[in-house]
């Protein structure tokens, strides 16, 4: 029922009405008409309401489905998962061969707040970027900036990594990406740039901090450096771009030069963890295990 009473009149004095109080085919029966209150919506109201519901309805093209699941899959693999399985996943330098680690460390985490905070900024970041450059180059973008930002954690400090900061963070500078290709159309540009520098601005005075102080946990900013890269990077290769006739000849040379870059940098690190595992005593690496 939707809340409209209907009222049928005879010739006579007598109205009757159907309700949903009453059995089907049902009717209750009023001698004075006037004792009747009816219950309408004027057309003007009818407007009000229909403007308040579409301005409450939530925008499911507008949520980002992807990292959404992905994030539902973490939440779920932490409730779920045992220190067995996590050892099975993290990244460990000297167990490169074992290739899922470069993506499944991205699944562990060390507790609640490290879970929840990753969870909170991928989806804020994605929010952002799935509306317009869709579901599939946005994971390639948080995937590769994953894998390729512990390879370059590896380089840097080999040891055990868990988080998925990595992707975060490819998520977060991929938007320089979309700006970049989207000079003369996108909205904004300006604040969103700001608001990128004062992101990245407070993580690197936290993380120099962090350090200085020497706590607990340690911060692969290796993994957030790299990650970011390979967010921009990979952005320019895949992400969507303006028609525009001034931005198309940027827009090319951007793609290819970010394509080189990137698989040179790709290449690079490759090389580089490879001879530093093959020079490094296995029983030589540190246990320390670095969160992103």
């Amino acid at each position: 029922m939707n809340g409209v009473i209907v009222l049928s009149k005879n010739n006579s004095n007598e109205g009757s009405i159907s309700s949903a109080a009453t059995t089907p085919g049902a009717l209750s029966t009023f001698d004075e008409e006037g004792l009747l209150v009816p219950f309408f919506v004027s057309q003007k109201n009818q407007g009000k309401w229909a403007s308040l519901a579409k301005k409450c309805k939530i925008p499911l093209g507008q949520i980002p489905w992807a990292i959404l699941s992905t994030s539902i899959l973490q939440l779920i693999f932490h409730i779920f998962s045992d220190k067995t399985l996590q050892r099975h996943l993290r990244f460990e330098p000297k167990k490169q061969k074992e290739v899922w680690r470069f993506f499944s460390y991205m699944l562990v985490h060390d507790d609640w707040y490290h879970l929840v905070l990753n969870i909170l900024m991928q989806c804020l970041f994605a929010f952002f970027v799935e509306k317009k450059q869709g579901k599939c180059p946005v994971l390639a973008v948080y995937i590769l900036g994953g894998g390729t930002g512990v390879l370059g954690a590896s380089c840097v400090h080999p040891d055990l990594v868990i988080g998925a900061s990595a992707g975060v963070y490819a998520l977060l500078i991929s938007m320089i990406a979309d700006i970049a290709l989207n000079f003369e159309v996108i909205k904004y540009k300006m604040s969103r740039i700001a608001c990128i520098g004062i992101i990245v601005l407070s993580d690197i005075i936290y993380n120099v901090v962090h350090f200085c102080s020497r706590d607990e946990p340690l911060i692969s900013w290796g993994a957030h450096i790299v990650g970011g890269a390979t967010g921009f990077l990979v952005g320019l290769v895949i992400f969507k771009r303006s028609n525009e006739p001034l931005s198309k000849r940027r827009n090319k040379i951007l793609f290819w030069a970010a394509l080189i870059f990137y698989i040179c940098l790709l290449i690079s690190l490759v090389t580089l963890s490879l001879q530093i595992k093959k020079c490094t005593p296995a029983n030589s690496f540190k246990k320390y295990v670095y969160f992103c």
